[in-house]
């Protein structure tokens, strides 16, 4: 499959996948970005241990790597953001 055609599914991946994860993240450029990436990286795997795929699953796989890189972004943050939260509550509670 051409990336020229391949491209415009993944970057539309990327972006909804960042628009339903909802708040936290850094934007839609990032979310679109995360998502080339996701995509890249899945179909890199895949022509890279010389997986015989049908082109059309192959865009189904890398649609789903753009879908999994930014909400996977997104949930990191989020845990990342609640634990700096619970540790500054902590460290209030034995000053106090």
């Amino acid at each position: 499959m051409s990336y020229m055609m391949w491209l415009p599914f993944v970057v539309l991946a990327g972006w909804a996948a960042g628009e339903i994860a909802g708040d936290g993240g850094c934007g839609r450029v990032s979310d679109i970005l995360l998502g080339l990436s996701g995509a890249f990286l899945v179909r890199f795997l895949v022509e890279r241990f010389d997986i015989p795929v049908p082109d059309i699953y192959l865009l189904l796989f890398s649609v789903w790597g753009a879908t999994l890189l930014p909400i996977a972004a997104r949930w990191v943050a989020r845990h990342r953001r609640h634990a700096q939260q619970d540790v500054g509550v902590i460290v209030a509670r034995l000053i106090h």
